[in-house]
């Protein structure tokens, strides 16, 4: 029952119970952007909205628009909720707030040495064993029984006893004739030619007297006997060296590529002709009215100015220095003349050529 007028003037509103999105409250522009925004319909029911609540749905005026996001509200809301330090520090889009690299372990070298001291003596294991396998294996000695140790040996019994003699009223043999059939039919075979009989020497020394045999002077006498033989190449080498001295030595008897005695003194003739026309010949650098001097003629004279040059220098400097009186002076004066003139001698003499005037 109630009591009193009721108080509602609008349609009575949903229960809560039933419609809780009924009486959520308008979202910020913040949810909104989350994607929380519950868009308000009416109700499919006959009751409606209360107009306290939703004064929207009871006029006529045109809902106010939805709020403007821009295109950068993401990033606005990322650094709200992670800070703007990390995005400051970003590199190359790799954040400098993000976990460090774990730190590295350090290295433990007696475990490496140990590993790696194994890992070579696994090798060195394993070489042995090739070189094991590939070396000649020791043959087994066979088996020998102790039985038949103290046994001597037939051969060596038959060896030691004395050949018997031959029987001295022994006839020829009575053979098959040719034309007899007995026997296989086939054609006798012919006897085998005789070796090459060996010296008593050596058939005395190859009898086997008892059990005393000195092999080794045997071997002595034969090694003795026996002729060095060389390798193949060895004489091949040898043969040619020969062959190549008996080559030169027939080419040096048949004096190959010696130029004649004749061309030799022909030539020499031929040279002597030469230079006496050289001689004869007038000089083209000699003046008129001379005559050219020899050149033995022109070495003499030159080495007697300089013999004389040599004597007046040395007369020049035992002149006395202190002492100076007119004959010393006089005699100074003179050798200084004297050596002028020779200077010039042997300037003129010194030329190749000398041209003396001829007396008319």
């Amino acid at each position: 029952m109630c009591e009193g007028a009721s108080r509602i003037s609008g349609p009575i509103p949903p229960d809560p119970t039933l419609f809780p999105d009924c009486y959520r409250r308008p979202e910020t522009a913040r949810g909104r952007l989350e994607g929380t925004h519950v868009k308000l319909d009416f109700l499919s029911g006959p009751l409606a909205p209360d107009p306290t609540f939703y004064p929207t749905c009871y006029t006529a005026r045109p809902a106010p628009p939805a709020p403007r996001i821009r295109p950068n509200a993401q990033d606005i809301l990322e650094r709200g909720q992670k800070g703007t330090i990390g995005v400051l520090l970003r590199l190359e889009g790799i954040s400098l707030n993000g976990q460090s690299s774990p730190p590295r372990k350090s290295k433990d070298h007696g475990k490496e040495n140990v590993r790696r001291m194994r890992e070579i003596q696994k090798r060195f294991r394993e070489k042995e064993i090739d070189r094991e396998q590939g070396a000649p294996k020791p043959v087994r000695a066979l088996w020998k029984s102790t039985k038949y140790e103290n046994v001597e040996s037939k051969v060596k019994v038959k060896l030691q006893d004395p050949p018997p003699p031959p029987p001295l009223n022994a006839g020829p043999a009575n053979f098959l004739k040719s034309h007899s059939r007995c026997g296989s039919g086939l054609p006798p075979k012919r006897p085998s030619s005789p070796g090459p009989s060996r010296p008593n020497s050596a058939r005395q020394s190859m009898e086997v007297h008892g059990s005393s045999i000195d092999f080794v002077a045997h071997n002595a006498r034969n090694a003795k006997k026996v002729q060095i033989r060389r390798s193949r190449s060895m004489q091949t080498l040898n043969e040619v060296l020969e062959d190549k001295q008996r080559e030169q030595k027939e080419y040096d008897s048949k004096q190959k590529g010696q130029v004649p005695q004749y061309l030799l003194d022909l030539k020499q003739q031929w040279l002597r002709e030469k230079e006496e026309m050289k001689k004869q010949t007038p000089d083209p650098a000699m003046p008129p009215g001379h005559t050219m001097m020899p050149e033995q003629e022109r070495q003499e004279t030159l080495r007697k100015l300089r013999e004389t040059q040599a004597q007046l220098t040395k007369e020049l400097l035992m002149l006395p220095v202190r002492a100076d009186t007119l004959s010393i002076q006089n005699r100074r004066t003179e050798l200084d003349k004297k050596l002028s003139e020779i200077e010039e001698g042997i300037k003129i003499f010194s030329r190749p050529k000398v041209f003396i005037k001829i007396d008319s």
